[in-house]
């Protein structure tokens, strides 16, 4: 019987599914032929994109191929096992099956509960972990029927940290811990008109990335439900993430050095922020609408240096966001992009360690 390698292993993807995927390896002096795998998963825990069974084709000598599968989570899976049973035909056209040891997969929405903390605290730790942002476009609902649907959605899982004005927007900083692992899980919302619409733009910040994204898609999806009972209020499509991005940061960096809620020096408009009067050890450049409708930062040296001290300490999300939007600032800097090529070839090889 030929010799079979097997590998397994998944990643968690933004919007909190899970690419499943198998890799097959002839070891044998021989060519194996009609490969096919079948996977085995919780069906009350998983649903699955596509055809849970995938037809591999013949596999030659010391040859590899891969298959991969998509589940959707239908809650919070937590050392939930995948399995599956991988068919072919030998040499002398002869049907053998192998059992795939299961892999461990983990998905977790968690149980939260608020987590008294003061502003400071927040915004230290807003600045660090894993984080994820999304942002939603509505209609017919104003930023105080919004701020008021969130607060009345988070307020059993939430402490709010903050709540003040920017120009006719609102910015909350909302606090929780999950219930057993005590990690900690901050939500920073900023809910603001631009023309007709109202933008609600979220950023999520953990210092575990497991439950990241079902904790943002969860906040998102019991927002949508509560404006969905506003008769004249609908969803006009999401914010695309680098935008989400630049204008929390460039409003979040501004309220904090401010040393307070620094309103009076913000102006949000047009889904650009426009900044004045900011002190600080580097000069402020003028911030104003790109044709791309984006917002660029105050200095990119910053943000590499920034990112250059989270590579070095091992930390590679925030390290890659950051230089994403360095890249943003000065498009072909080939020195960026290089770092930002390095940094994702070194964080895929660390994912790829922990999930093989």
């Amino acid at each position: 019987m030929p010799d079979l390698e097997i590998k397994r292993g998944y990643e968690l993807l933004p919007d909190n599914n899970i690419r499943f995927g198998i890799r097959i390896t002839n070891t044998s002096e021989l060519s194996i032929s009609d490969v096919e795998v079948v996977l085995d998963y919780m069906e009350s825990l998983f649903n699955i994109e596509g055809n849970r069974m995938q037809k591999v084709g013949n596999i030659p000598p010391s040859g590899s191929r891969t298959v991969e599968f998509v589940l959707k989570p239908l809650g919070c899976a937590h050392k939930v096992n995948i399995e599956a049973l991988i068919s072919y035909r030998d040499a002398k056209w002869e049907r053998q099956r192998i059992d795939m040891l299961p892999k461990e997969v983990h998905c977790v929405c968690p149980f939260l509960k608020g987590k008294k903390m003061q502003r400071s605290e927040f915004l230290t730790l807003s600045g660090s972990g894993h984080h994820a942002e999304t942002g939603l476009n509505f209609e017919g609902v104003d930023t105080g029927q919004i701020t008021a649907f969130l607060e009345q959605t988070c307020n059993s899982r939430y402490y709010k940290v903050d709540n003040f004005s920017i120009n006719g927007g609102r910015m909350l900083y909302l606090a929780s811990e999950s219930i057993g692992e005590k990690a900690y899980y901050l939500l920073t919302a900023l809910i603001k008109k631009d023309d007709r619409l109202t933008q609600v733009l979220l950023r999520a910040v953990s210092d575990k990335p497991h439950g990241l994204n079902g904790f943002l898609n969860e906040t998102v999806a019991d927002l949508r439900h509560v404006v969905d009972t506003v008769h004249s209020a609908r969803e006009i499509g999401v914010i695309r993430k680098e935008q989400v991005i630049n204008i929390i940061d460039s409003v979040v960096q501004r309220t904090t050095f401010a040393g307070g809620e620094g309103t009076s020096s913000i102006n949000i408009k047009d889904s650009i922020v426009q900044r004045t009067e900011f002190k600080a050890d580097y000069e402020e450049k003028e911030v104003g609408r790109s044709s791309g409708s984006t917002v660029k930062a105050l200095d990119e040296n910053l943000l590499i240096q920034k990112a250059t001290k989270l590579i070095r300490a091992g930390n590679y999300p925030p390290a890659i966001s950051l230089l994403k939007k360095a890249i943003a600032l000065e498009p072909g800097n080939q020195r960026i992009e290089s770092m930002l090529r390095n940094a994702k070839k070194e964080w895929g090889q660390i994912l790829l360690k922990q999930n093989y």
